[in-house]
């Protein structure tokens, strides 16, 4: 019994293990841990997520007394393959209070030096279509479609952002980057392991009443 009991244990442990390497995380998220104003941490995050079929979305969370530089401004990316100035869709942007949509990128390039933190492979910049008077903005979201895209390719990001929140950008702006990437469990991850580790609980509560 006592060899019967052991068995069971390990073969639901195995199978937490299996259900959470079968629901892999589809969502990465970056620090813009360095900038070229010497300011120390991070002023955001860029966060890349598989929301469909070739589609991933990007979801830029700045920190508070930071945003995202509009006019002029650049979003640089690392890693993937095909993309395009048509890539981009469903862009919106987030200020205090205040929402827009209908936002766009008018300019794009390849191959792009981004204020001393290397070249870029893709770098979309000058946001249009805000309100007259807005040129920054808190959070800005966005959707890229290319054939065979996934958030997992992405492996860095730049970024232009000014260093005050809100719509009126602030005195300075400056080039933030990313560290290493960081791997977000999405919700069916985290409900696998759970199944799993009810199984497991629920095995060892017999084991033990039979010993």
């Amino acid at each position: 019994m006592r060899v019967h009991g052991m068995r069971c244990l390990v073969l639901g442990v195995a199978l937490v293990l299996i259900g959470s390497s079968l629901a892999v995380a589809d969502s990465f998220s970056f620090n813009l841990t360095s900038n070229n104003l010497g300011i120390s941490g991070s002023v955001g995050t860029v966060t890349f997520a598989d929301t469909g079929m070739d589609q991933v979305t990007v979801t830029i969370t700045m920190n508070m007394g930071y945003s995202v530089k509009f006019e002029g401004g650049d979003v640089a990316l690392n890693g993937p393959s095909g993309l395009t100035a048509g890539s981009v869709s469903g862009m919106t942007g987030n200020a205090g209070m205040f929402s827009f949509t209908g936002l766009t990128f008018k300019q794009f390039r390849t191959s792009q030096n981004i204020s001393g933190f290397g070249v870029f492979d893709f770098d979309y910049a000058n946001i249009k279509g805000a309100p007259g008077g807005v040129v920054s903005a808190d959070t800005v979201t966005f959707v890229l479609t290319a054939t065979g895209l996934k958030a997992s390719q992405f492996t860095g990001v730049g970024l232009h952002f000014c260093t005050a929140s809100g719509a009126g950008c602030g005195p300075d702006t400056g080039f933030a980057s990313s560290g290493p990437v960081t791997a977000v469990p999405e919700p069916e991850t985290m409900f696998l392991m759970g199944t799993g580790l009810i199984g497991v609980a629920g095995m060892v509560r017999h084991r033990l009443r039979k010993l």
